[in-house]
């Protein structure tokens, strides 16, 4: 999701944001509301079966997928979905796959779950509280959270509403991930100033997710931003700020373990990647708001940290912000782990959005994907949609990210969603470092932009993934 800056300027050209006043989060770092935390047996048994059991995939690979997706995007097209009042009478964001391969869709007006061929099966209604998240798969149930503060678990096969519980005022307007696992569910809430930019989530919450009964909370040092937790090692889990700082946390106590990194004073709408080399990767922009967003070649910073003690392993100075979460994966045709990292300006006409690769080990670039660059004020589809989503009662424009956050498949092939419509699959067929021609792009228009809590799913056979409006569904 873009700076506040221009967004608060066109909501306020728009007449649709309301501020509301939040409670004061606790001024301690983290604090027990329980006297005992539920104990559950430790490990992934809730979301092993799920081919992707959130919208960053499945622990402990997070987006990297187990299988292989079509890459000819436009001959593999099966399907698609949106509002059957209109492409703009809502907004969608994330996704899951179960085990049987149906589809769970988070949108602005609720969550829906589709089976493979298209057939939508429930419907969960939010409004007037909206649901910016992608959704978390675990043990029967999906897990989100709406912007009037609640967290609730629905039956994954009914849709109804298993439990709700409202852990703040408000949780923001960003995109992020509702994650779960050993029994307990984590979200971002306390959306309010003061942070580098604007109105942000305060405070990390942490609940049973059987009952839905608060366990703990965390106060980070700067609030978060499109938050991503990753869970690592047997009961613990990592995140970053909005200022790139990364955090290891135990799941059941919520005590912190380090903490490392970040750029005080600044703001990305990025997040984390956790590789299966102990390494966990961060970013953030350079320059604080809101000098940061008048460029496009504004950089941004790369950072490996040591996933034990947080001790940092390198950084590199990124052209361009690093406004999306990586991905850490063997990409076609490279040794070893890559780094794939999104760069963009979101919301500036005229910026070029690219996709750098780098060595997960080093650091160096190894390969670099052009991709298109921003014809309109807005992004695609938010400018047009506007009127629609008003009449709905939804947010009026995505204002999202400038990538989706990409995802590897099992073949190697990067699958990234683009601000100005396009999804892609890139991979290197020759290796010469330039991902060019139709052998190694191939796109297919969606006619609108990807948020940042939309990413790529993968299932046997099966890729979906969620534009600013539709579902979009491949099959090989």
């Amino acid at each position: 999701m873009q700076s506040t800056s221009l967004a608060a300027l066109l909501c306020a050209l728009a007449h649709t944001l309301a501020t509301e006043d939040c409670q004061d989060a606790e001024s301690a770092g983290f604090s027990f509301l329980q006297a005992h935390v539920v104990t559950t047996s430790r490990g992934s048994e809730g979301e092993a079966q799920h081919h992707w059991a959130s919208g960053r995939g499945n622990f402990p690979e997070y987006a990297v997928a187990k299988h292989p997706a079509p890459f000819n995007l436009a001959e593999t097209f099966a399907w698609e979905w949106h509002h059957p009042l209109g492409r703009f009478a809502t907004l969608t964001y994330g996704t899951a796959i179960d085990a049987e391969s149906n589809i769970y869709l988070s949108a602005a007006d609720g969550v829906r779950k589709f089976d493979q061929h298209g057939k939508m099966l429930w419907e969960y209604p939010s409004l007037p509280a909206e649901v910016m998240n992608a959704p978390s798969l675990y043990n029967g149930l999906l897990y989100g959270s709406d912007t009037h503060g609640h967290v609730f678990a629905l039956d994954m096969q009914t849709g109804n509403l298993m439990w709700k519980t409202r852990v703040a005022e408000n949780i923001g307007q960003d995109n992020g991930f509702n994650m779960v696992r050993a029994g307990i569910a984590l979200a971002a809430c306390d959306w309010r100033k003061p942070s580098p930019n604007g109105e942000a989530n305060q405070r990390i919450q942490a609940l049973n997710a059987s009952t839905g009964d608060e366990l703990w909370m965390f106060k980070p040092d700067t609030p978060v931003w499109n938050f991503l937790p990753l869970f690592v090692g047997d009961n613990d889990f990592v995140f970053q700020d909005m200022s790139g700082k990364v955090y290891r946390i135990n799941l059941s106590t919520g005590a912190l373990l380090w903490k490392a990194g970040g750029r005080n004073g600044t703001w990305t709408d990025g997040g984390s990647a956790v590789g299966p080399n102990n390494v966990v990767y961060a970013v953030n922009n350079n320059h604080p708001m809101p000098q940061a967003s008048t460029s496009e070649y504004s950089p941004g910073t790369l950072s490996a940290y040591n996933l034990t003690d947080g001790q940092l392993l390198w950084s590199i100075t990124t052209p361009r912000p690093p406004n999306n979460a990586p991905a850490v994966g063997r990409v076609k045709n490279l040794e070893g782990l890559s780094v794939v990292m999104p760069l963009c300006q979101q919301v500036h006409i005229g910026a070029t959005c690219d996709v750098h690769v780098y060595d997960a080990e080093t650091g160096g670039l190894r390969w670099i994907f052009h991709g298109p660059t921003q014809t309109g004020l807005l992004q695609a589809g938010d400018m047009e949609g506007a009127p629609g989503r008003l009449m709905r009662g939804v947010r009026w424009a995505c204002l999202p990210n400038g990538w989706s956050a990409p995802t590897i498949d099992a073949e190697g092939t990067v699958f990234v969603g683009n601000e100005e419509g396009n999804f892609y699959a890139l991979k290197d067929t020759d290796g010469n470092g330039v991902i060019w021609g139709k052998d190694e792009v191939a796109a297919f228009d969606t006619k609108a932009s990807f948020s940042g809590s939309s990413s790529p799913a993968v299932a046997p056979g099966l890729l979906a993934v969620a534009s600013c409006d539709s579902l979009f569904v491949f099959k090989h």
